[in-house]
């Protein structure tokens, strides 16, 4: 198993554990904290919100000042407002907190940048948000007009916000009706995902209506979102039971993990035809941190891809007990399943015992080279250091520089050519370095060439171009008196992409 396949199958683990942030946010509890008038809980979402630096911070500094006016704080409110003219002083949403200070009694003239700025969407937008508290009946065919008339998305979508938060029965209806209106798939979309805020009884079944009523990728994909913002799993069993997509099946699934459903999935997993829907299923389950039903299904499955799948999630999730259930596995397994738990070990953090005594332990040389590539993912130097003077296998001595290399040690490396005598470890080792690319590498590299072997000296002058280190190939030009290694460093300065270089080709020729 290749560096590359092991580094990819980290990067496919993180991107699934990212699912979860990235499906349910600080900013969406918010919104559905907003909804529901519990204003405390909203203020502090928006500020986990603000904190963790999500791309609305400057919708999330807005609406934390809204709720705290909502919540009768409003020193803190206009704190909060003053940040936001700070940090964002061209935000879209400077201008509704300003209307915001003025709807709580701040006069226009102390509002910073309110003079001449407030264009007549704003306008409309503080006029209606008052007439919607204050006299529902009155405002609401107006905010219906706004919807269908504005020609600008960021404004209609405001104004629906606005529209879901009122517990008019009509307002409600109006949201669903704009929710089926496949004439415009931005309003379509907004209202999708408000009738998951308002998460309530009949928004949930209109939901289920859509998708089963849609012949839209996007409109279903839109409604499995929605239920996630609702965090409500359960017409999402149903569904996946009618669905036919099988793209549409993973997301539901992994919506499922994202909502902890994991008593519906294990329900679902015997009943699922597919391999596909099948490792989507396992990888739900490590997306809600369930490695129970994990070690179940290791129990009873017998396909090696469920399997290799359920020990990646095992590994990602890393609770009590994982490593010791990893090392029991690899015992009893084939070589192919070895190889997937070695692979899981770069996803745990203390992955390095167990890959330490496979090294120790293993027979099967690629197996152990695999184990010593899981050490320098894991940047276990002290002990690869340990291993490279233990191990007497060439072969396996070059991987334990290679995991050096992948570690970024570059102190260890350079330990190894201070002692080692082996002329092909000491190439291994100056390769190694050159990889690594550093300036202390090169510093080294260049202090030594005086005092080594021909065969070093061209692994230097080599190494120097990898690391594309002109001046130090230069300065060691200058010093070089064999016409051979001097020929060799000219060629290589002349395949360099770098003005040193040719600077100094330029001034050979001028001088001749």
């Amino acid at each position: 198993m290749s560096i590359n396949t092991i580094l990819k199958k980290t990067i496919l683990a993180s991107a699934l554990i990212a699912v979860t942030a990235m499906a349910q946010t600080p900013y969406d509890d918010g919104q559905k904290a907003l909804r529901e008038k519990e204003w405390t809980a909203a203020v502090e979402y928006f500020e986990q919100a603000i904190e963790t630096g999500e791309k609305d911070t400057d919708a999330a500094m807005y609406w934390r000042a809204y709720a705290l006016y909502e919540a009768k704080r409003d020193r803190e409110a206009e704190r909060q407002i003053r940040k936001l003219e700070r940090s964002y002083p061209d935000s879209r949403w400077l201008k509704e907190a300003q209307v915001l200070q003025i709807e709580h009694g701040a006069s226009p003239e102390l509002v910073a940048g309110t003079d001449n700025v407030m264009e007549d969407e704003e306008l409309r937008m503080f006029a209606l948000a008052q007439l919607m508290d204050r006299d529902p009946d009155r405002a609401l065919p107006l905010v219906l007009e706004e919807l269908k008339t504005s020609e600008s998305e960021e404004y209609r979508a405001d104004t629906l916000f606005m529209l879901g938060m009122s517990d008019d029965p009509r307002a409600q209806q109006a949201i669903a009706e704009f929710a089926r209106d496949s004439k415009n798939p931005g309003l379509q979309a907004d209202a999708i995902n408000m009738l998951g805020i308002a998460s309530n009884k009949e928004s949930m079944a209109l939901l289920a209506d859509l998708y089963r009523e849609s012949g839209s990728d996007q409109v279903k994909e839109a409604v499995i979102n929605a239920f996630i913002v609702s965090d409500y799993s359960k017409p999402l069993a149903e569904l996946l039971k009618a669905e036919k997509d099988p793209k549409l099946q993973i997301e539901i699934i992994h919506a499922m993990g994202v909502m902890d459903a994991t008593d519906e999935l294990q329900a679902l997993y015997p009943t699922l035809s597919s391999q596909e829907t099948k490792v989507a299923t396992l990888e739900a389950f490590f997306i809600a941190g369930d490695s129970g039903v994990l070690r179940q299904v290791l129990e009873s499955e017998t396909d090696p891809e469920l399997r290799k799948t359920a020990i990646e999630g095992i590994a990602i999730n890393d609770d009590k007990g994982a490593a010791d259930l990893l090392e029991s596995i690899y015992q009893n397994a084939t070589t192919t399943e070895k190889k997937a738990v070695l692979e899981a070990l770069v996803m745990m953090d203390e992955g390095e015992d167990l890959a330490l005594k496979i090294v120790r332990t293993e027979s099967d040389p690629e197996l152990r080279g695999q184990a010593i590539h899981v050490l320098g993912i894991n940047e276990a130097t002290t002990e690869l250091a340990e291993l490279y003077q233990s191990i007497h296998e060439p072969d396996l001595r070059k991987m334990v520089l290679e995991a050096l290399m992948i570690a970024d040690d570059t102190d260890g490396l350079i330990k190894v050519l201070q002692s080692e005598q082996d002329p092909e470890m000491r190439s291994s080792a100056i390769e190694m370095l050159a990889v690594s690319g550093d300036r202390k590498s090169g510093q080294y590299l260049v202090s030594i060439y005086p005092d080594v072997s021909r065969d070093e000296k061209e692994s230097i002058i080599e190494a120097m171009m990898i690391m594309d280190d002109a001046s130090g190939l230069i300065g060691l030009l200058k010093t070089e008196t064999d016409a051979a290694l001097k020929r060799e460093m000219m060629q290589k300065l002349s395949l360099m992409d770098s003005d040193e270089a040719d600077q100094y080709l330029f001034e050979l020729l001028e001088k001749k």
